[in-house]
């Protein structure tokens, strides 16, 4: 079942992994269709990414690929009918949820639904809640809040003492204490109590029945199969290019500061007898903005407060009063000093953002800007038409040179800005997840090596600045490292403080910052923890040799190069004629209308012409450094069609050569067979081809297709010298193709060649059949499977007889089901493979006389 929530952290591109699912799909079932529902603004990004990067222009245009806003997904649209829907920022479906019921019970529905949010799972449980009961509504019913945050609360206790089990610096007692605790979370498990049985009697605390205990509880008590989070700093992203960050604090002295903070403890105090803590909150952030923001914030108010006649005249007063104390002392030093900033960075070629909370700052500071550079000025503010919004935006990414961006807070989240070097806070957000928002546009998946640079903007003569970023700098460290995974307990803090300012004034970021850093350490471990135990990437199938294979043959293209090149040649039988640009690595086909391809008739080339117009690479790293460029692998369409005809259509893949030979005094036949084993999917329960493809995915993991050559006669297969000659590449000077009048000469000498032909067939397949790919390769992979089915299914059974509420265990049930007819198909596809002749060849050795 595709229902799944990638909830990979900010940054980690989401958007690339479920593009590359919608892909895969499409390709998989011609008649697959995809939705993908996106906030209205993130609408132009998302269509840049599926064009260019994973190349879904023409699944775009044929309606095989639609995109969507959030307010359209209740407005008429069958979810059902498509494949799979994706909805990125998921969590902010909520709201219109709970207004259209109807759209839950749809998406519900769905064949296939793929939810993606950074979302932490301790940031916000209702949350959480909801999204799980749109992929499983059976197994999270959301009546079900009080059970839920029980078993979330249970799961983080339990990953700490999972993490006890298996680390060698635990002691004896502690490891006892834990199993103390399983012991009575999961006592009537008879599994886990022969686990703890084993455990208590091995005095080794290397021995492997310690991590057995943990692996079975980490599997069985999954709160949910259907969350996958990927987060930095971990192995499984170790290699992955994050930017980075790297703060640079710029010191001023602003003469209007004096006037703020004078402001700011006046209306403290004008505020004790009623206090308003969340207006005083919002004056506050503009106020360590800078005068110039605490001016365009409070003009704001005035005009607000003269259209109020319940308002008390003293607040009026007060605004008024020190909008004229800024107004006669200026307001432009902050800007200035960023200006000067930027033209630094603008004249290095580098790309600049420039964020402030405030619209109307930011606002005024693209004015001044664009006096000084009108060419290379773009913006994102709030005010603008979305269309706009990403036309500009999309100048400043594809820009050459330096280039100047100025956002509000409709930068600071979704938006995709890693190409950018420079982001220049003109202020802080109280919000310190807003501010790690703002950040991870930049400090996110990049390919270069310099972080981001932060600049910060300090006032060392300000109590209040200097507090609020000690507060961000000693206590959160948001400056040095993401702090995305520690959303929950931030939110905490803002809450603290927003309900602390009024009393406390500056002093209320003044707490004690080593305690806080401790605290979010420890949040930082246990939801880290959390996560791996709850995220299926931690049961991923693929080990770290699997991976190292992996990019081992991707650094070296050679032998990719070497066979396509020769396979698409005229020689090789099927005329494509790639041409790789000896620069840039780009390979490219001739498309010309009309054109004929040599060895494959006009209706084939036809069909075929379409799928070359896209370039390609042989390497992997050409392609993702390009804009349009695809890798030259499975699953492009070319390639994939390649594959299907050399299946069905024996042209360039029989072949026949004479060669002279010394050791031969009569004309003799020897017929070179390729047999293609792999694992027979015809046993897989699927109702398309579309799913059958996807399921076999899992049998080629485990018996993956290879390739045997055998060379036999009539008698039997070729000894190993005989082998040698008969591989020799071929010769212009000595051999000859087996053509034409050559046919006349080479049948007088070997009149039976059909028998022949027939007979070393028969015997290439006696010969295969006792090959290690079909005798003990299929005996390994089917003991594997065994292995790995009866895994899935014992942590399927255990759940479904274990789960503490009865929805919990239906759900188990449905999947345990689903799971064992998998399994047995599964393993009868690798006990039985399928045998297929791929490609046939003879070399007839005639003697040299």
């Amino acid at each position: 079942m595709l229902r799944y929530l990638l909830a990979d952290e900010v940054g980690l591109g989401k958007t690339v992994e479920a593009g590359l699912i919608v892909r895969q799909l499409i390709l998989d079932d011609a008649d697959a269709t995809a939705l993908v529902s996106v906030p209205t603004p993130l609408v132009q990004q998302w269509n840049a990414e599926l064009r260019n990067r994973l190349l879904l222009g023409h699944a775009l245009s044929a309606k095989r690929v639609r995109l969507i806003t959030h307010d359209q997904l209740a407005t008429g649209e069958h979810l059902q009918d498509h494949a799979v829907v994706v909805i990125d920022e998921a969590h902010k479906l909520k709201a219109q949820l709970e207004r259209q019921p109807r759209l839950r019970t749809e998406l519900q529905a769905t064949k296939g639904l793929l939810l993606l949010s950074a979302t932490p799972m301790r940031g916000n449980l209702d949350v959480f809640l909801g999204l799980l009961n749109l992929l499983d509504p059976l197994a999270f019913p959301l009546h079900g809040y009080a059970a839920f945050e029980k078993r979330v609360q249970d799961r983080e206790n339990e990953a700490v003492s999972l993490q006890i089990l298996t680390t060698h610096r635990a002691s004896i007692r502690q490891r006892s204490t834990v199993l103390d605790e399983l012991l009575r979370s999961h006592g009537k498990d008879p599994v886990v109590m022969r686990l703890i049985d084993t455990c208590r009697n091995d005095d080794l605390q290397t021995s492997p029945a310690w991590s057995e205990l943990s692996n079975y509880v980490r599997e069985t008590y999954r709160i949910s199969r259907r969350m996958v989070r990927h987060r930095r700093n971990t192995e499984s992203t170790e290699d992955y290019p994050v930017a980075g960050r790297s703060a640079l604090f710029v010191p001023i002295v602003d003469p209007g500061r004096e006037v703020v903070d004078e402001f700011l403890d006046q209306y403290r105090d004008h505020l004790t007898a009623c206090p308003d803590r969340m207006t005083f909150s919002r004056t506050v952030m503009h106020g360590l903005g800078g005068p110039h923001a605490l001016l365009r914030h409070m003009q704001r108010r005035l005009d607000a407060l003269a259209n109020d006649t319940a308002a008390p005249a003293a607040d009026r007063y007060l605004i008024e009063a020190t909008v004229a104390k800024l107004n006669l002392v200026g307001t432009e030093t902050r800007q200035q000093l960023v200006l000067d900033l930027v033209d630094d960075r603008l004249s290095n070629e580098l790309k600049v953002v420039v964020v402030a909370t405030s619209t109307d700052v930011a606002k005024d500071f693209y004015g001044a800007a664009r006096e000084r550079w009108p060419e290379q000025l773009s913006r994102h503010l709030a005010v603008m038409n979305p269309t706009k919004r990403e036309d500009e935006l999309d100048c400043f990414l594809t820009g050459l040179g330096g280039r100047l961006l100025v956002g509000d807070h409709t930068l600071e989240e979704g938006r995709n800005l890693q190409d950018a070097h420079v982001l220049v806070n003109l202020d802080l957000p109280l919000d310190p997840n807003r501010l790690e928002q703002r950040i991870g546009r930049l400090d996110r998946f990049a390919r270069r090596t310099e972080p981001a640079e932060i600049v910060v903007l300090t006032e060392p003569e300000s109590e209040w600045v200097m507090s609020h970023i000690g507060l961000f700098t000693d206590g959160i460290g948001i400056f040095e490292d993401s702090v995305a995974t520690l959303q929950r307990k931030l939110s905490e803090l803002l809450g603290n403080l927003t309900e602390q300012l009024p009393e406390q004034g500056r002093f209320a970021f003044s707490m004690d910052l080593g305690e806080l850093r401790k605290e979010l350490e420890e949040e930082r471990i246990d939801v880290d923890l959390l996560e791996e135990l709850e995220s299926v990437t931690a049961a991923s199938d693929f080990d770290d040799a699997g991976f190292a294979e992996l990019r081992e043959a991707e650094e070296d293209p050679g032998e990719l190069r070497a066979a396509f090149t020769q396979l698409t040649s005229m020689r090789g039988g099927l005329g494509l004629r790639p041409s790789e640009h000896p620069r840039t690595g780009v390979v490219r086909f001739p498309t010309e209308p009309g054109r004929s391809i040599f060895g494959t008739p006009h209706d084939v080339a036809a069909e075929v012409l379409p799928l070359l117009t896209q370039p390609r690479a042989y390497a992997r790293s050409v392609a993702t450094s390009r804009t349009g460029i695809a890798p030259l692998r499975l699953g492009d369409p070319m390639v994939d069609w390649l594959e299907q005809y050399l299946r069905i259509d024996e042209r360039g893949r029989a072949r026949a050569v004479v060669r002279p030979h010394h050791g031969n005094t009569v004309a003799t036949m020897w017929l070179a067979c390729d047999f293609l084993i792999e694992f027979d999917a015809t046993h897989l329960p699927a109702d398309t081809e579309g799913v059958r493809r996807r399921l076999r995915r899992r049998g080629d993991a485990l018996l993956p297709p290879v390739i045997v050559r055998t060379w036999t006669d009539t008698v039997g297969p070729a000894d190993d010298e005989l082998v040698v000659e008969l591989e020799r590449p071929f010769d212009n000077r000595s051999d000859r193709l087996l053509n034409g009048k050559l046919w006349e000469e080479v049948l007088a000498e070997l009149p039976n060649w059909q028998r022949l032909c027939t007979e070393s067939g028969e015997a290439a397949l006696t010969q295969v059949r006792t090959m290690p790919a079909l005798t003990t390769a299929p005996v390994a992979a089917t003991e594997r499977g065994r292995a790995e089915v009866s895994a899935r299914l014992a942590v399927l059974r255990a759940r479904a007889q274990r789960l503490p509420t009865e929805a919990e265990k239906t759900s188990a049930q449905a999947e345990l089901a689903r799971e064992e007819g998998l399994g047995n198909a599964l393993l009868k596809g690798i006990e039985q493979p399928s045998v297929s002749v791929v490609a046939c060849g003879a070399v007839v050795l005639w003697p040299e006389s």
